[in-house]
């Protein structure tokens, strides 16, 4: 990986990291034992394993492989962790300012266009049915 896309992903995980309640960053990541950039303590019988991937591109295509080796990784840590598919997609280097020139983003200020999370479905409609079970305690 060149050093360029290695201090995007390196900020990638470590912005992910620091707004994921319980997550933090695993050691050699991507080793041959350790996968999954991030890892979260057990609260409520639920952990998360979450691999982050970042692009400078206009798209970036989720394998059914890629998804399936995201899976696998969760199951081997615990049968309580759950599989995650963070996406960046981050700006261009150059971008022209509004006087007419140029600025070079570095990997610490390129822009955050999108962020985004892929979970299974039926996990997000676990975590939805709990968030309306809530909304429908409060409201009593």
């Amino acid at each position: 990986m060149a050093a360029f896309q290695k201090k995007m992903a390196d900020r990638h995980e470590s912005d992910v990291e620091a707004i994921w309640p319980e997550a933090t960053k695993t050691i050699a990541s991507g080793a041959k034992f350790e996968k999954g950039d991030l890892k979260t303590s057990e609260v409520e019988l639920i952990s998360f394993v979450v691999e982050c991937k970042c692009t400078q591109n206009v798209s970036y295509s989720i394998t059914e492989k890629v998804w399936s080796e995201v899976k696998d990784h969760a199951q081997n840590k615990s049968w309580t962790a759950r599989p995650a598919l963070a996406i960046r997609f981050y700006g261009t280097t150059k971008e022209e300012t509004t006087w007419g020139g140029v600025r070079e983003n570095t990997p610490e200020t390129l822009p955050v266009n999108q962020d985004l999370v892929v979970l299974e479905l039926n996990d997000f409609l676990e975590f939805y049915e709990d968030y309306l079970r809530l909304k429908e305690k409060e409201n009593e």
